[in-house]
């Protein structure tokens, strides 16, 4: 019986011994309640001696608005011992001398004793745990972008403002639901196995790298993001925390940015043709302007004076030539620049007071179609299209009389597409192309009037609005230029009806 005694002595012994050696607060208490044991640890988290607190119930360690429920916890614990954590799920506190309140994590374990069942609490002080766990909260809810925390199964445990402001949801209707709900339906079906991907390899990356990726808001409307995944490591387990950046505004700046990009390069092939052409065009009635007036130096010398009127008729003819030549360039030059407001236009009576303007010849006569549509649009690019187009028709027109038709066809929701016909000469296939290129014509500029730049004045035009334009004409009889016109210009939608 001795050495029994001693056994269970030495056993006791040890035991304190490791109570008094844990790094945190251990009390054990009886059914009670009353503290039959602490550590040096509880005297330190807690401020009381040794003497003031054994033989006193657990509640002087528990602020006083838990201390009703705690007798029912502890019978609970009691009616089923086993290990457990204390409150899982619940904010506890414990309660110094002073006072003062802090956050504790609380492990209970039943002890067997001579004198029955007792209760071993393990008590943590996790202040310190509490502010990092704050300040991680305040560093996401600060950060510029969304930022979501999701455990492996997806669901949403922390969100920031940006993100309620990005996805249009409250922080209530977010928590607790599944990552899912920010994502476009097409994509809900991958996400499980690209998040299984990132928890079985953790490591800070970019989502879906080289993919196209979208959020998707309350209101079900979509917009690109891009998506940084980083683990983070907390007590219940590894979660993901995704730093999620609108990018609506980058992508618009960049397709303005390759819109820019596109007009230079368009820019720098007209300036190209330009330098081409210059060395020709623009020469070729300087060349003759020097000519005429060596004639006249020469009728002058001479002392042959009939000749001198005619030649100067001829050097004005060149200057209006020339004058014509760079006004026509000045037009090229500003085509297609929005100038000027939107305005209602009827395109039957725009056509018809542009074909009066002409001041076409006897017997000539413009057609227009009744279902014309009235257009807001910018008047002045268009108008400057159609009076090309007239002018060029009467101009090459090779017999008495004739006609223009204007027709149009709503081709889709974005463009109507225009048809300017005739009945003339008719331009032969291998020429549609060229008529477009400035200062070209298919006669000599001696038998015909103008540069050469209406068409690829009008071509500049069209083209500049999104447009398109095209020549039907089997080289023998007529011709049909057809262009398209944009309903919508720079954001702005154009009313059109039937006039």
């Amino acid at each position: 019986m001795s050495n029994d005694a001693g056994d269970i002595e030495r056993a006791n012994h040890r035991f304190r011994q490791v109570v008094e050696a844990a790094p945190n607060a251990m009390v054990m208490v009886d059914k009670s309640g009353a503290i039959e044991m602490v550590n040096t640890q509880t005297e330190k988290i807690f401020g009381y001696s040794r003497a003031e607190l054994l033989g006193q119930t657990i509640d002087i360690l528990l602020p006083e608005r838990f201390r009703h429920q705690h007798p029912d916890h502890r019978a609970s614990f009691f009616s089923d011992l086993s290990p457990r954590a204390m409150g899982a799920g619940r904010d506890l506190y414990g309660r110094r001398k002073d006072g003062s309140e802090f956050p504790v994590e609380i492990g209970l374990n039943p002890i067997e004793t001579e004198d029955g069942i007792k209760v071993l609490s393990a008590i943590t002080d996790i202040s310190a745990r509490k502010r990092m766990e704050e300040r991680f909260r305040q560093v996401v809810e600060a950060a510029p972008n969304a930022m979501v925390m999701v455990d492996k199964s997806g669901t949403i445990e922390m969100v920031n403002t940006q993100a309620e402001n990005i996805f249009g949801y409250s922080r209530a209707e977010l928590l607790g639901n599944s990552v899912d709900m920010l994502l476009p339906a097409r994509f809900s079906h991958q996400h499980p196995q690209h998040r299984a991907s990132f928890f079985s390899d953790l490591a800070p990356r970019a989502m879906g790298a080289g993919r196209d990726l979208f959020g998707r808001r309350k209101d079900g409307s979509e917009f690109p993001v891009e998506v940084g995944l980083n683990p983070i490591e907390t007590e219940d387990g590894t979660k993901v925390l995704s730093a999620i950046t609108d990018i609506s505004a980058r992508i618009k700046a960049s397709e303005h940015l390759a819109e820019h990009r596109d007009e230079l390069e368009r820019s720098n092939k007209e300036l190209a043709t330009f330098a081409y052409v210059a060395s020709h065009d623009l020469k070729s009635p300087l060349r003759g302007i020097f000519q005429i007036s060596q004639w006249i130096e020469e009728d002058l010398n001479n002392g042959d004076t009939a000749a001198i009127p005619s030649h100067m008729n001829m050097l004005r003819g060149r200057l209006r030539r020339m004058e014509n030549l760079l006004d026509d360039l000045l037009a090229y030059s500003r085509a297609g620049r929005l100038e000027g407001g939107m305005s209602q236009v009827d395109l039957g009576f725009l056509a018809k007071s542009i074909f009066e303007m002409q001041a076409p010849p006897e017997g000539f006569s413009l057609v227009v179609a009744d279902d014309l549509p009235t257009l807001n649009t910018l008047a002045t690019p268009l108008e400057q299209v159609l009076r090309n187009l007239f002018t060029n028709a009467i101009k090459h027109h090779d017999h008495q009389g004739g006609c223009i038709k204007l027709e149009s066809t709503l081709t889709n929701k974005n463009y109507y597409e225009f048809s300017v016909s005739d009945d003339g000469p008719g331009i032969p296939p291998e020429y549609h192309e060229r008529v477009f290129i400035m200062f070209q014509t298919l006669r000599p500029r001696d038998e015909v009037e103008g540069s050469g730049m209406g068409l690829a004045l009008v071509k500049k035009i069209v083209e500049t609005y999104g447009g398109s334009i095209r020549i039907e004409s089997d080289g023998m009889r007529g011709t049909s230029i057809r262009f398209t016109w944009p309903i919508k210009i720079e954001g702005r939608v154009t009313n059109a009806s039937s006039s």
